[in-house]
């Protein structure tokens, strides 16, 4: 049940709309696209977003430090994802922490400040960076994912503060760059000892609580023919006959559809959250002529996998090896299976956690269906819940349009959204 002062801020919060709505539409405006692989940010937008995002934190009592990563000096590990090779230059991390006045606990706040690209922008009704406001939706790349949530957690620590109440806990806010393209922005936070008794990063959710993400990597796997005169009968490869890779290729692409079901069944693949271990092809690239049997055949492919999953690229070589075994051609001049992307792990936190039910009683409260949920994608939260050991979970708003032309956030969902971030923040640490 809502508590006087509680109801009174929800009061507030409905009263200070277009203040919530004016703070998203300036964060919006900050055009602070990812780089693409091999890229570096350029322009001042990152900075001059963070320095906002600063100047907001050291009015309202946070000690605020801010920094540039060197992806190389990043610890690397098993599931880290890192890069060392990525340029995060120009793109400043920017943390925030007001210490504990009386002993409650502590709460870390994190968001990513880094949005995809708009893409095509004559399929936009909405230029991507003006935070046009159209009847009940604010529209702008990063409205959604997640410009949105933290406009909400920016809001709900002012209207905290400027209610004159006094939280008894320690909060860390952090505004990190490059979620989009490797989540190093978080794990430098954690390398540099940043910790909390629990975590919330407004991803898009739908208004759930998401306590689970699979893990990813990415990979190629070479098949190898020889090449020959497509319009002569070949001899057999014994006697220095052509082989179409091709061929061969789909082997390994049915090997592919033969794991995927064998992990659909297997009940180590399971999860309450989360679907089961996948492995998808998504590119080939093979043959040089049309009269001439291509001799090599590339297949790039990506994989997502449960968070008890720790020897995935052991079962896909020992798949490969099999396939390989089973064909004469193969067992001599086997795939060749390569890994072309950082692996990042999976995450999950126990529902029993008591963030968990801190936020499900909050939603309850608020009229909001409780959900627990998990997410095929990755999300900083991995790097939270793995390196720091902090539990932590997602509130978001609805995400259909992340990552789409017209991303939009409803008002009334951002409002409500704040909503939930305020009695978040009291409760979880208490107050005065």
């Amino acid at each position: 049940m809502l508590r006087q002062k509680e109801k009174e801020l929800m009061r507030s919060i409905d009263s200070r709309k277009e203040r919530i709505i004016e703070k998203l539409q300036t964060l919006i405006r900050y055009p602070t696209t990812t780089p693409g692989l091999g890229c570096k940010a350029e322009g001042q937008s990152y900075r001059s977003y963070q320095q906002d995002i600063q100047k907001t934190l050291e009015g309202l009592g946070f000690a605020v430090e801010s920094w540039e990563i060197d992806a190389a000096k990043l610890e690397t590990f098993w599931g880290s994802g890192v890069d060392p090779d990525r340029d995060l230059s120009n793109m400043p991390v920017v943390v925030g922490r007001r210490e504990a006045r009386k002993g409650g606990r502590s709460l870390l706040l994190n968001g990513h400040y880094d949005v995809v690209p708009p893409g095509e922008l004559n399929a936009w009704s909405h230029d991507p960076f003006q935070a046009d406001r159209e009847e009940s939706r604010i529209y702008g790349r990063g409205a959604a994912d997640m410009k949105g949530g933290i406009a909400a957690m920016l809001s709900a620590l002012e209207l905290i503060d400027e209610a004159g109440v006094e939280l008894k806990g320690e909060l860390i806010f952090q505004s990190v760059p490059d979620e989009e393209g490797s989540t190093m922005g978080t794990l430098a936070c954690c390398q540099k000892g940043y910790r909390a008794d629990a975590a919330l990063i407004p991803e898009p959710t739908d208004m759930k609580i998401q306590l689970a993400l699979r893990g990813g990597v990415s990979g190629k796997i070479t098949v190898f023919g020889r090449a020959g005169h497509a319009d002569r009968t070949q001899p057999h490869f014994s006697e220095g006959g052509a082989v179409n890779a091709i061929t061969k290729s789909m082997k390994v692409v049915q090997a592919f559809e033969e794991l995927n079901e064998e992990w659909r069944l297997r009940p180590d693949k399971r999860h309450k959250y989360l679907d089961p271990d996948i492995v998808i092809p998504t590119l080939i690239h093979g043959g040089e002529w049309f009269v001439m049997y291509p001799e090599k055949v590339e297949i790039d492919f990506t994989t997502d996998f449960i968070p008890g999953t720790t020897d995935l690229w052991k079962e896909l070589e020992e798949k490969i090896q099999a396939v390989a075994a089973a064909d004469p051609w193969m067992k001599t001049r086997p795939p060749k299976l390569e890994q072309t992307d950082t692996l990042l792990y999976g995450a999950e936190v126990d529902e029993g956690e008591a963030i968990v039910s801190t936020a499900a009683e909050i939603l309850e409260e608020l009229g909001t269906p409780v959900e627990l949920t998990g997410s095929g994608g990755l999300t900083d939260a991995v790097h939270l819940i793995n390196y720091a050991k902090v539990p932590t979970i997602s509130i978001g708003p609805h995400g259909s349009t992340a990552h789409m032309n017209d991303e939009h956030i409803e008002i009334d969902e951002l409002v409500h959204l704040t909503k939930i971030m305020t009695l978040l923040i009291l409760r979880w640490c208490g107050y005065s």
